[in-house]
């Protein structure tokens, strides 16, 4: 009887094998699909959930994480209530003013309380009637008053990580800031990819004078820091786009091309001689086709492993410029900006205000390096076995 043949197993589902058998990979790609999650629903998990998570508490600034208080929600006479679409992207106004409590008391038709003023400062007792911290109309019966003021208008919020100077929520701005990281990363890596590839491409496949003008702005490019290429870049851009936001991504996107593009080159110098190369050339197709639809589909793997190491790298560039003032502005939270904003903290009992940025940016920056290493060992078919 004969025996049947294995099923043929595709180079693809080879790689995904191996790459589920690297735990660090793993790990990555879980962080990273866990930021991608996080940066999408941002504003919808985010116990801040203002614009820019940017409700200040003066008294509760640096606050200890675990802090929690309860928190009068004072409605406002006039506020421009936020769509469901424009509060997913930017954040919902909020239609009320905080006001936190030390202690109240529910009495028949208003709230005693003291307000907390912060650590160092005596609280001040207070009387505010139900009908003038609802907002509503004077249809509305004393016990229904109430009964909102109590389950609805006086809530406990705990802040998990602290509070930062200005009484904000750190972890609500930490969320918000993955945004931030996520879309500069994605933009500058498809900024990156365009341009490196293109001039590798060309370099690799024509040789010759093109290949020796590419070469050239590649060593120019390559002889300048990253970061020092990255400012110049920003402030030069600074002229002619206004959108801060877009002028990142300009300026990491154009720093980080020359890996992508001496990889490229490196493999289309290698690819070209290849017997596929020349059938196609015999066949009579031309050289767009040659270098787009049949080299490049060949050398997908190296790119996508430069692709996670320049996302890192976009990440630490981002943060750097943010750290320096020349990134996102405030009051929009970037971990550079909460760097810079809370450098100062770092020898004092209050640490923990620079390390949750930090630690945030070594996750991102290790997550993306550990997938990138695994992606490079799961693709590397030569002498391996699924």
């Amino acid at each position: 009887m004969a025996n049947t043949p294995a099923p043929s197993v595709s180079l693809n589902e080879k790689a995904w094998r191996r790459l589920r058998k690297n735990t660090g990979a793993l790990f990555g790609l879980g962080v990273i699909v866990l930021a991608l999650l996080l940066s999408l629903l941002a504003y919808v998990i985010s116990p801040d959930n203002s614009p820019s998570a940017n409700e200040q508490i003066l008294q509760l600034e640096t606050h200890p994480p675990g802090f929690s208080i309860h928190i009068l929600k004072k409605k406002k006479d006039h506020f421009e209530k936020s769509g469901l679409v424009a509060g997913l992207f930017n954040g919902f106004a909020k239609d009320y003013e905080p006001i936190p409590l030390a202690s109240y008391v529910m009495e028949a038709d208003s709230l005693r309380f003291a307000e907390y003023r912060g650590k160092s400062f005596k609280t001040e007792e207070q009387i505010l009637a139900y009908r003038d911290i609802a907002g509503l109309s004077a249809a509305a019966t004393s016990a229904d008053l109430k009964a909102l003021v109590e389950h609805d208008l006086i809530v406990k919020r705990t802040f998990w990580l602290g509070t930062d100077k200005f009484g904000r929520d750190i972890l609500s701005r930490l969320l918000i800031g993955v945004r931030v990281s996520i879309s500069v990363g994605l933009i500058s890596v498809i900024i990156s990819l365009i341009i490196g590839i293109i001039l590798g491409a060309l370099a690799g496949y024509f040789r010759g004078w093109i290949d020796e003008v590419i070469m050239w702005v590649i060593n120019v490019f390559w002889s300048i820091p990253t970061l020092l290429l990255a400012m110049g870049l920003y402030i030069s851009a600074g002229t002619w786009i206004e959108n801060k936001l877009a002028m990142i991504f300009i300026a990491v996107g154009l720093t980080m091309w020359v890996e992508t593009a001496r990889i490229v080159r490196g493999q289309f110098l290698s690819l070209r001689e290849m017997e596929f190369v020349s059938a196609a050339k015999s066949l009579g197709y031309g050289h767009l086709r040659i270098i787009f639809i049949h080299i490049l589909p060949n050398m997908l793997g190296p790119v996508i492993v430069v692709a996670c190491a320049n996302f890192a790298n976009a990440i630490l560039v981002e943060s750097g410029l943010s750290y320096i003032g020349l990134g996102i502005q405030p009051p929009a939270p970037s971990w550079g900006s909460m760097l810079n904003e809370y450098k100062d903290f770092i020898d004092t009992s209050k640490a923990y205000l620079p390390l949750c940025p930090a630690l945030a940016i070594m996750l991102m920056v290790l997550a993306f390096n550990l997938l990138g290493n695994g992606l490079r060992d799961a693709l590397d078919v030569k002498g391996k076995t699924a």
